[in-house]
């Protein structure tokens, strides 16, 4: 479920029909020509339908007030890999398409909807997700700021290791001070005194 919203989200952003005001929503019952599920109405006349719930959505349409659709339907259990339909957006072509999750979790394959040829790929960093028309540059996306990040936790892990190590030599040098026994001697003639502390 939660990737089918993730994936929605995107389309949405993608068709450039990003919603602000809160809808209203409703159930709607089984009836003759459609099957029990919820709607959500917007005050700019947008709607959305959710199979068989918002809950826990298998199929997803939104309609734009203007005429523009998106149809989002899971493909498989877990919603990891779904079908999307779009027309009249400006941004994406319209057309159907596969979502197919890659083993990667943070790339995904786009797909011609018959499934006979791949278009690109959706991946997503901590910039946003991104399409891509090749796997080597959604990958290099993916991993773009990694360095700074992983020099960064290495930096930090330098540091506490130092800190550690100073503490550690600090607590062995005061533990080896306080086994110590000192003993001054002096020498008077021929004598000598020794004391000790």
């Amino acid at each position: 479920m939660k990737r089918l919203a993730e994936a929605l989200a995107v389309c949405l952003l993608l068709a450039s029909c990003a919603q602000v005001a809160k809808p209203a929503v409703v159930h709607i019952a089984t009836t003759v020509s459609d099957p029990e599920h919820d709607e959500a109405v917007y005050p700019n006349g947008n709607v959305t339908d959710f199979y068989p719930n918002r809950t826990s959505p298998r199929e997803v349409f939104f309609h734009k007030a203007n005429g523009g659709e998106i149809d989002a339907a899971c493909l498989n259990s877990n919603c990891s890999n779904m079908y999307l339909k779009i027309s009249g957006s400006k941004v994406v072509p319209d057309g159907s398409y596969q979502l197919l999750q890659t083993d990667d979790p943070k790339v995904v394959m786009v797909r011609e909807d018959k499934g006979g040829r791949t278009l690109g790929y959706l991946a997503k960093n901590t910039g946003g997700m991104r399409f891509f028309s090749d796997l080597q540059q959604a990958q290099a996306y993916e991993h773009q700021g990694d360095t700074a990040r992983t020099v960064g936790k290495v930096v930090v892990g330098t540091l506490l290791i130092g800190a550690l190590v100073v503490l550690v030599g600090a607590a062995a040098v005061a533990d080896a001070r306080a086994n110590t026994v000192t003993t001054r001697c002096s020498s008077v003639g021929n004598s000598t005194t020794c004391t000790s502390n």
